[in-house]
């Protein structure tokens, strides 16, 4: 690991951009959020965040290095953004020389946030974690990330395990039955039908239902959203089915916000996998919560800083 006390840790997310200030040990000692859509009003986003970045390295001296995960497609190299589904006014964006021109004397580090998430739980994980093991991070979209034998594995140009956009079906990608998103489209479509008009999720405006408003009708016993998390749950079934038959994986970690709620997943999810996968998958198969739970991205960001 490199020899400094502390690193900048950046999570940059579809709806929040999450700063944290992380030792050396993992801890997270600051953190502030960000609306991702206010920081890319007026000047744009890069110009927002630049400002935001040096006055929090201006108060905190000893921070030199800096690491950033996104979502979306990185350049080979890991200093450019090439296609950022959500948000997609970075796309393209070189976002390391815009970064090192506006804050010179500063190391940057760059990554999909999947994979930053799972480099920290390589290093920090309460979980004793095997040497191979595939992490799906659940959120605004879902994202995958793999650890082969102690290395982060890229694929053949950097931007390998991008589970949420294999085929689901002839007309969709994983992400269209296994995110945030799609959850509340679901809802959306149930709503239209008379079985459902006493849920408490009628009684929201769909222009404002988000996926925040499903967890809580669920925790209330709610008949649709149990329903949700049952479809949910059926489709993440079917997406670590091809992933664990893609990379012959058996240690599988669930992060971001939706994995909080795997208890009302985990049964469809798992009839799903047993349904096409034989006892050479399922037999030693372990299906966990990733333990840093919401800081996963922060402090998986400031651990490229450890390579």
């Amino acid at each position: 690991m490199a020899d400094y006390k502390y690193s900048l840790g950046i999570d940059i997310g579809g709806t929040n951009t999450k700063i944290g200030i992380v030792t050396r040990d993992g801890e997270i000692t600051e953190k502030i959020k960000y609306p991702t859509a206010e920081l890319s009003l007026g000047d744009g986003f890069i110009k927002n965040f630049s400002q935001k970045l040096e006055e929090l390295l201006f108060a905190n001296p000893d921070i030199k290095n800096v690491g950033i995960g996104i979502p979306g497609l990185i350049s080979k190299d890991r200093r450019s953004l090439l296609d950022l589904a959500n948000i997609p006014s970075l796309s393209g964006v070189p976002i390391l020389d815009k970064l090192e021109k506006l804050l010179p004397g500063y190391q940057f580090a760059l990554d999909n946030d999947a994979n930053a998430a799972c480099l920290g739980e390589h290093y920090f994980s309460e979980h004793d974690l095997p040497s191979t093991f595939l992490m799906v991070t659940l959120g605004t979209g879902i994202g995958g990330a793999a650890v082969i034998d102690g290395e982060l594995f890229l694929g053949g140009n950097g931007n390998g395990v991008e589970v949420g956009h294999m085929l689901a079906d002839e007309d969709h990608v994983y992400e269209d039955f296994i995110s945030k998103r799609a959850m509340v489209q679901y809802v959306i479509h149930k709503l239209e039908k008379d079985k459902y008009k006493d849920s408490v999720l009628a009684e929201i405006d769909k222009d404002f239902l988000n996926a925040k408003d499903i967890e809580l009708a669920l925790k209330s016993g709610d008949k649709l959203a149990k329903k949700v998390y049952s479809h949910f749950g059926k489709w993440l079934g079917k997406n670590l089915v091809s992933s664990m038959r893609v990379l012959d994986i058996n240690t599988i970690l669930l992060g971001g916000g939706v994995s909080k709620t795997f208890k009302y997943m985990e049964e469809p999810m798992m009839k799903e996998i047993n349904k096409f996968l034989g006892d050479y998958y399922t037999k030693d198969l372990v299906i966990m919560k990733a333990s840093l739970k919401n800081e996963a991205g922060i402090i998986g960001a400031a651990s490229l800083n450890f390579k």
